[in-house]
């Protein structure tokens, strides 16, 4: 089943930027074919890569463009490069003005790919593959030319050399060819130049005149720390420890650095999102990170290691902040999520991997958009929350213990010494996936591993959460973001921008689109057959003595006799 698709529409354009018109250069390795990453960093995430981790070399000689206007034809465009203390060469000049200075072109080829680019699309050219021939510190990503926005895949990467299909390459660098390009940290620059030689990007990087950055040593990249509005200049290109291979940029802020500055893509990239035809109908607003050993925010059980007291919801302030849980929004009137599965994935570190399998319970059958649902391993007495499926009124929120065969059909986990019901949440690159029925993939990945997640580390103190009031599409490339201050098991998402604190916003789902994937059933319907019958007095059996609950046809609190009653007099088909 494919979630949405992208429709023909009308040019968009956005603002002529002075950095760039229609496309430019995001960041840039400059990191050598032998060394690493700076490590030793305060942030978890410095020292390495958001895609490629820490490797020798961080994925060699690669280039991260971003596309600033849509419906863009770069069939032809060229990045003119040049790296301006670098005199190995040929003596060839074949752009740059100076023979001695090493330099080269990329040129787009006029393949299809290249003729209706949407804004916000994100490019990385690579000079090689993971192809095991290469010396380990030159070996970038393979070929990707998946693109669904509506997922949050926003990102194409090539490789040049041996791919001409997709761009082509000159060099004065003695010993490369066809294919070869250069980045580094000897005054490395770029521009960018369209099919009819008009400057399309001013100058950038490290050798530019108007950088304003400290030097690029080769165990860092170079990078745009501005935004995408066109408000960027080269003055805002820097140095950085933080290498975000494939998606959009962020920095420390250098007025307040306790604080992250990020690229914000959404102007780019709403007149894109606005064509997708169909919401998503279930997805991540939340994950427990923080350590078994540990509080939310660290610290104490009095005091966490900002000197507050951060506490879940629910929870309170407790060690482990209630264990492995993660928390679900149905973005999609009367889903059905029986039998549904809820794939879950660390990326790093054990790189333990499983699945929950829902159920056919009849709680599931029929949800109404903006219903909460939380999935926690542990039950009350161990410090989790029993099964809880009650919805109605104020009560948008139902809870499944996985322990709970009523409402867990099946859990499995490639964690060793596990019983039934078991799955991990974590800070280990953590990331979900929901499958329906059939199997196809519904929505997702989400969480830190996803590779279009983009904002903060998530550590061990922390949860992570959906930042953002959720519309019709939520996707991995939504504003995920790591936080040790608010976890809210069980309710909406709370924030506050860094450094002002003071104001607390708290999430409203009154923007999802609430888009029908089914009828709703008629009342005393409870298996969704079109009427009322001998299966709904089946059901009803199978639900008797439960609290509240879609079986609760009298409103009584309890699934009893009454409840029978009621379905007798409902008896025939649904209108």
């Amino acid at each position: 089943m494919k979630l949405c698709s992208i429709a023909p529409a009308a040019a968009v354009l956005l603002a002529s930027s002075a950095l760039a018109q229609g496309l430019l250069v995001n960041e840039y390795n400059a990191v050598g074919s032998t060394k690493f990453l700076q490590q030793n960093q305060p942030d978890k995430d410095e020292g390495r890569d958001t895609w490629f981790g820490r490797v020798l070399g961080n994925g060699g000689n690669w280039i991260e463009l971003v596309v600033t206007q849509d419906h863009l034809d770069i069939r032809g465009w060229q990045i003119r490069w040049a790296e301006n203390l670098n005199f190995s060469t040929t003596g060839q000049d074949i752009w740059y003005g100076n023979g001695s200075v090493e330099q080269g072109i990329i040129t787009f080829s006029n393949n299809a790919l290249w003729s209706d680019l949407r804004a916000g699309t994100i490019i990385t050219i690579c000079e090689h593959g993971q192809n095991l021939s290469v010396p380990a510190g030159n070996r970038g990503k393979d070929i990707d030319l998946t693109f669904d926005p509506c997922r949050g895949d926003w990102w194409i990467n090539v490789v040049s050399f041996g791919h001409p299909e997709f761009v082509t390459t000159v060099v004065n660098k003695p010993g490369d060819g066809p294919g070869n390009f250069s980045t580094g940290n000897n005054g490395w620059l770029a521009e960018i130049r369209d099919a009819s030689g008009n400057l399309r990007m001013q100058q950038v990087g490290e050798g530019a005149p108007g950088y304003g950055g400290s030097g690029v040593n080769s165990e860092e990249v170079g990078k745009l720390k501005g935004q995408l509005d066109g408000s960027a200049s080269n003055q805002d290109w820097d140095d950085a420890d933080l290498s975000q291979f494939g998606i959009v940029n962020s920095w420390g802020s250098v007025v307040h650095p306790e604080c992250r500055d990020v690229q914000d893509a959404s102007l780019l990239r709403a007149p894109v999102l606005a064509e997708c035809e169909t919401c998503t109908p279930l997805f991540l607003n939340e994950y427990n990170a923080v350590a078994s050993d540990t509080f939310l925010r660290g610290g104490t059980a009095a005091l966490d290691d900002n000197g507050g007291a951060a506490s879940d919801t629910h929870f309170g302030r407790v060690l482990g902040n209630g264990g492995n849980w993660f928390e679900l929004v149905v973005g999609a009137d009367n889903l059905d999520i029986r039998g549904w599965t809820l794939a879950w994935a660390e990326r790093e570190a054990g790189g333990y991997s499983g699945s929950i399998t829902l159920a056919s319970n009849p709680a599931f059958a029929s949800l109404p958009k903006g219903t909460i649902i939380t999935v926690i391993e542990n039950l009350t007495a161990d410090g989790g929350l029993n099964t809880d499926l009650s919805l109605g009124g104020s009560d948008n929120w139902i809870n499944i213990c996985t322990r709970d065969a009523s409402v867990v059909s099946a859990t499995s986990t490639t964690k060793p010494d596990t019983l039934p019901g078991d799955f991990t949440t974590s800070n280990d690159r953590w990331v979900l996936e929901i499958r329906d029925g059939a199997g196809a993939v519904v929505a997702g990945p989400f969480g830190e591993g996803a590779e279009q997640y983009w904002r903060g580390g998530v550590s061990r103190t922390d949860v992570c959460r959906l930042m953002e009031d959720p519309g019709a599409i939520v996707s991995m490339a939504s504003n995920f973001d790591d936080t040790g201050r608010f976890s809210s098991f069980g309710s909406p998402n709370q924030w506050a921008a860094c450094p002002d604190f003071g104001e607390v916003f708290t999430q409203d789902f009154g923007g999802l689109a609430g888009c029908d994937v089914g009828a709703a059933p008629c009342t005393g319907d409870l298996d969704t057959s079109g009427a009322v019958d001998s299966g709904d007095i089946g059901t009803l059996l199978l639900l008797f003595g439960q609290s509240g609950g879609p079986g609760d046809l009298d409103g009584s609190g309890t699934v009893d006799a009454g409840d029978i009653g009621v379905l007798l007099i409902l008896f025939g088909p649904c209108d």
